[in-house]
């Protein structure tokens, strides 16, 4: 995945856990991200996001 790729809305995996993309800092390459469990804002490092095509909720099955 390129930093490119990244757009607001776009729910994303990462070390800290997964959540959707509030805002991208282009400068620094930070993402900030809301806690899809909870709705907490947190931020990662682009290098901390996890390239997983089938990042979900918890609430969602795999099929």
């Amino acid at each position: 995945m390129e930093f490119n790729d990244i757009h607001i809305g776009m729910k994303c995996g990462s070390k800290k856990g997964s959540g959707t993309v509030t805002w991208i800092d282009g400068s620094t390459r930070t993402i900030y991200m809301a806690n899809t469990d909870n709705n907490n804002s947190f931020e990662v490092g682009f290098e901390e996001i996890i390239e997983d095509p089938q990042a979900h909720n918890k609430e969602d099955a795999y099929y």
